[in-house]
């Protein structure tokens, strides 16, 4: 009990993500492009680095027509939620990450690339499978947050202890994390979540992002572990428990996922991630 509670209470020390990127993500993410783009709008105005990122994304080549150049009301509409959300990430929330994963052996900014190479594997799965992207999308960012808890409980490289452990026993990681700490990086996370008050269903998705659950599963989570398992493939976030999470059976079941299409995901994801400092992926993965 008084480790839940040292995690708890790191939970109460880290600072709030930044207002904008909480409101865009819980006005964007399941609101997808439903979503009221005139409160989008104000609530971008008061924040002038996302409203310069805005403008600089839509802008750029990959968005612009030539000679046009988009105000910000233009560049809200071309852009769409799930580029909105991604900026929302990049200019405040990837802070939140860039020191994050200490405790697992991680370099600066491995977490905040991992959570941005699940994004992209998870938005791409949404696709195919029928859920909603800029959700799965968010989801995916957010998945790995409760490690800065353990960040905050453990210090710097203090799970090398677990890691061993667990492969000399084959125990589960988090089932590890749990007896350390009281809680799993995956059960805070979604704490976080609940307290910044995000939707439900992206709670949900954090929590249950290493083991779906199989009495009452639900696509979005099954997503995001999919899109999780993906992103350390392509050696994002792997860390001292980087290859200690297998592709639950039951989750690979549901997607119908073959090998050739996560091995084209891994390779999508390493080209929009990490084209220069990810040398090679990881073959992929136990299923559970």
């Amino acid at each position: 009990m008084a480790a839940l509670n040292d995690a708890i209470a790191a939970l109460e020390r880290l600072p709030a993500m930044p207002a904008t990127s909480v409101q865009l993500i819980s006005l964007l993410a399941g609101g997808g492009h439903d979503a009221n783009l005139a409160e989008v709008e104000r609530i971008i105005r008061h924040d002038e680095a996302v409203a310069a990122a805005v403008l600089r994304r839509a802008n750029s080549a990959a968005f612009s027509l030539p000679g046009r150049i988009y105000g910000l009301s233009e560049a809200i509409r071309r852009l769409g939620a799930r580029n909105l959300c991604r900026i929302a990430f990049e200019s405040q929330a990837s802070s939140y990450l860039a020191e994050a994963g200490r405790a697992y052996g991680l370099r600066r900014g491995a977490l905040s690339q991992a959570a941005l190479g699940g994004a992209i594997a998870a938005d791409s799965l949404a696709r195919t499978h029928g859920a909603d992207p800029e959700l799965c999308f968010v989801a995916a960012l957010l998945r790995d947050i409760g490690k800065l808890a353990i960040d905050a409980v453990a210090g710097e490289s203090a799970l090398d202890a677990l890691s061993i452990e667990g492969e000399d026993s084959g125990r589960d990681f988090l089932a590890l994390e749990r007896q350390a700490f009281g809680a799993d990086h995956a059960e805070l996370g979604a704490m976080l979540c609940a307290r910044w008050s995000l939707p439900a269903p992206i709670v949900r998705a954090v929590a249950h992002h290493h083991a779906p659950p199989a009495d009452h599963p639900d696509l979005v989570s099954d997503i995001v572990h999919a899109a999780d398992c993906v992103a350390r493939w392509a050696g994002l976030g792997v860390g001292n428990d980087g290859l200690m999470y297998p592709f639950d059976s039951g989750a690979r079941g549901r997607l119908h996922t073959s090998r050739d299409e996560l091995e084209a995901l891994v390779a999508d994801v390493l080209a929009a991630v990490a084209p220069a400092t990810v040398r090679r992926s990881i073959p992929l993965g136990r299923t559970a």
